[in-house]
């Protein structure tokens, strides 16, 4: 009965339609962070209030770090997991590409500021980018860039990211798909971190890294934790009980009355929970941010189910495409954040100017990522056919006619 069942999903099946397990709610939250890190990264950009950043403690770089190192299991696990010495050449391997990009942004971000000053006449972008100093001691400072001791604003999640990857192609050789050691590794490298205030410097000395990687190697791997728990019964119940529910509701009200939008907006001063934001320090992954994400991931899990129809709409079919080439366009909405800069002296700072920029800048990410799938869905191979007009081989007198779709015969000893 079954197998009949799974004949007939198959022949309702659209021809050519790709069979995948990979749950799309992924693709899609990277998908999302990526516009959302777009969108909070422009200078003082309206649109990030449709973003999350304005209504907790936490924000999109949470939420792309962690996915990060969700997806980075998912994959671990399917490829790896029966050989994984080879996770530690991947690592370095991968982590070589991301330093590619990164070197590539800067580069790109570098001239538009120069092209910029050159043109307007200002320098704004050099100044806000920070991007004077490469020009002015270029000798100083390449080398600096080469070794990721210089990290411009913008610039700071793809080296965090390259570090990342290395630690845990290693890790994977040695814990394999046992979630407690992420956990265990996760939570002593941060505590000691805090405790002794390990961080990376950046030039000048003075300046430290936006995202200390002693403390964010533990969002990593919560993500890459929680994969590798979430088919365990304890993580199911967990997940399903209304106290755990409960809790990540408080937890996200609290964190948004701490955050007080209406006092941002600047309509009543009133911040009740302001100790909560003073301790939510972004730089050394303050827990108060992670348990702040985790609320809202626990429930955002709940809510959306693989099921959803939202995965069928317009948004979730653009976002899950920008979801599957993360990487190129995150570095693409990087230069689109940094032209901002640029864009809003040069059109003013006026609220039709933002939302047009924003919105164009999401646009040409949705169009790059459908164009890249339709790249990607050219590329596969198709059976060779026989020239117009060619007769078709007919069958010698007497041989027994096979099937086209006949299983090949078993081959003889």
């Amino acid at each position: 009965m079954a197998e009949g069942s799974a004949t007939t999903q198959a022949a309702k099946r659209p021809v050519g339609a790709p069979v995948s397990s990979r749950d799309w709610r992924l693709d899609f939250w990277r998908g999302l962070a990526i516009v959302f890190i777009f969108w909070n990264h422009s200078v003082n950009n309206v649109m990030s209030w449709l973003t999350t950043k304005n209504y907790g403690v936490s924000d999109s770089a949470e939420l792309f770090v962690f996915l990060s190192g969700f997806a980075m299991a998912s994959m671990f696990v399917g490829k790896f997991l029966d050989r994984p010495i080879m996770a530690i050449p991947y690592g370095f391997q991968r982590a070589f590409t991301l330093y590619l990009h990164h070197i590539a942004a800067f580069v790109v971000i570098a001239t538009l500021a120069v092209l910029y000053r050159e043109y307007a006449g200002s320098s704004i972008m050099e100044r806000d980018l920070f991007v004077r100093p490469f020009l002015v001691a270029t000798e100083t400072v390449l080398p600096k860039l080469a070794t990721l001791g210089y990290l411009p604003p913008l610039l700071d999640i793809l080296p965090l990211y390259i570090l990342l990857t290395i630690m845990v192609g290693v890790l994977f050789w040695l814990f394999r798909d046992r979630w407690f050691f992420y956990a265990a590794f996760a939570v002593g490298v941060w505590t000691w971190a805090q405790v002794s205030g390990a961080t990376l410097s950046s030039y000048p000395d003075t300046r430290l890294w936006t995202f200390n990687p002693f403390a964010w190697q533990a969002v990593f791997l919560a993500g890459f934790a929680i994969f590798l728990a979430r088919e365990e019964p304890w993580f199911r119940n967990v997940m399903a009980a209304p106290a755990a529910i409960a809790l990540s509701i408080t937890i996200v009200i609290l964190a948004f009355i701490a955050a007080a939008p209406w006092a941002t907006l600047g309509l009543y001063e009133w911040r009740p929970l302001r100790f909560i934001t003073d301790i939510a320090d972004k730089a050394n992954a303050s827990p108060v941010r992670l348990a702040h994400f985790l609320a809202m991931a626990h429930l955002a899990a709940l809510f959306i189910r693989k099921e959803s129809r939202l995965g069928d709409t317009l948004l979730g079919r653009s976002m899950v495409l920008i979801g599957r080439k993360s990487l190129p366009l995150f570095v693409i909405s990087t230069v689109f954040a940094a032209m901002s800069h640029g864009v809003f002296d040069w059109f003013g700072h006026g609220v039709v100017t933002q939302v047009t920029f924003s919105l164009l800048g999401a646009l040409i990410l949705v169009g790059l990522a459908y164009v890249s799938e339709e790249l990607r869905t050219t590329k596969r191979v198709t059976p060779a056919r026989a020239p117009t007009g060619a007769p078709a081989p007919q069958p010698r007198e007497g041989a027994p006619v096979v099937p086209a779709n006949a299983p090949p015969a078993p081959r003889r000893s």
